[in-house]
């Protein structure tokens, strides 16, 4: 049945999740940990101007089946998500490297969640390959010099592989590491920067590290993903050992532009949160171990026997009247979709399904044909307004 009235978008937005999203694919993320990959660097800010990467290294997701598919030519590094397209930058000089000595190395990834894994691959570059030139198929040696078996099995949350690097490869080169999900058909994707040739084997990492002890649990992030416009509001979403509390919900609404700054808008959040729960604290700690709301990315704590879990960020637009009608809010009914459907996407947009051949992509449960968000919507979906 169609409806008409005014769009009202949502997004929630966390450290370990974003919603609306296909829920097939919310629940395995994962990236190298050491040697550090390309993306992890850039959040522990060994690399710099790396966009928004550096907020989640662990989503560098794709279509899997590598050489054969996956990211095209020139996207490797960012498995083609324009949102990270910063890692696709390629010289000699562009990226801080580890050194690797050839033979046995330890590659370790880092899983933020787990899920069931068909294996992992592992490519590095040609002998004579070309830095400055944008990562290619051309650009590897499509032989994998490193297998792995996942056995469709979950994984530890981190995980460490025994692999060799080709005694013929010296100096400046990328591995590319390839986790292939077992029950869907993504993988994903992490490029390495190596100075073969020199340095010491790396070390498999504890997979649970003693922790300090200390008074705040860390159970999530305000992150600055975007700008908001006066009337939206955002709140937290709080789960303790029984589910969400809504007693612990801190809301927000935007009254200013100034306010709605992507760098302001956290601070405010945070320091609400700080005023309204004594098990609650939100800022990031200075030197004295004192939490204190910052412009920018901001931390949420919850006191150790509070049994709270997690929070969520949610961010709820302001309705905008007059935008058009549609059939579905995306990705409702999405198996009923054909040619001709409207959707109101995530963004608050109206999309139609295009005419065939392209109506089959429509119904596709993969984050890439997500109308106005995925790497490849505009091959099922054309903007109605």
């Amino acid at each position: 049945m169609m409806m008409h009235h005014f769009i009202r978008r949502s997004l929630i937005s966390i450290g370990i999740l974003v919603l609306p999203i296909v829920p097939s694919l919310v629940f395995a993320h994962g990236y190298v940990l050491k040697p550090e990959s390309r993306a992890y660097a850039c959040k522990l800010n060994k690399n710099t101007q790396c966009g928004s990467i550096v907020w989640e290294p662990q989503s560098l997701e794709a279509p899997k089946g590598f050489p054969q598919s996956g990211p095209p030519d020139g996207q490797i590094a960012n498995a083609n998500l324009s949102q990270f397209s910063e890692l696709n930058a390629q010289s000699l000089t562009r990226w801080v490297k580890t050194n690797l000595p050839t033979g046995a190395n330890d590659f370790t990834w880092q899983f933020t969640a787990q899920h069931v894994t068909q294996g992992w691959r592992y490519f590095i570059t040609k002998q004579g390959w070309n830095p400055s030139a944008p990562l290619a198929r051309s650009s590897f040696d499509l032989n994998p010099f490193c297998t792995v078996d996942g056995k469709y099995q979950k994984p530890a949350s981190v995980e460490t592989h025994r692999c060799h690097v080709p005694a013929d490869r010296s100096g400046y080169h990328v591995i590319l590491a390839v986790w292939d999900i077992g029950d869907t058909s993504n993988a994903f994707y992490n490029v390495i920067d190596v100075n073969v040739g020199s340095g010491s084997p790396t070390t498999p990492v504890d997979p649970q590290p003693p922790k300090p002890v200390q008074s705040w649990n860390d159970i999530g992030d305000i992150n600055p993903l975007d700008d908001l416009l006066v009337n939206d509001r955002v709140s937290t979403r709080v789960f303790d050992t029984n589910g969400e509390n809504p007693n612990l919900k801190t809301e927000l609404r935007v009254t200013s532009t100034a306010n709605g700054n992507r760098n302001v808008w956290p601070r405010l959040l945070a320091e609400a949160i700080n005023r309204e729960h004594s098990a609650l604290r939100a800022g990031i700690k200075n030197a004295n171990g004192e939490i204190v709301p910052v412009s920018g990315k901001n931390d949420v704590y919850s006191s150790l026997n509070s049994g709270i879990q997690r929070v969520e960020i949610k961010i709820e637009r302001a309705p905008i009247s007059g935008a058009g009608s549609y059939d579905f809010v995306y990705p409702k009914s999405i198996a009923t979709y054909k040619a001709g459907t409207k959707v109101l996407g995530d963004d608050g947009r109206i999309y139609q399904c295009k005419p065939f051949p392209y109506s089959g992509w429509c119904t596709i449960q993969a984050h890439q044909y997500v109308p106005g968000t995925g790497s490849n919507w505009q091959d099922a979906w054309l903007l109605v307004k």
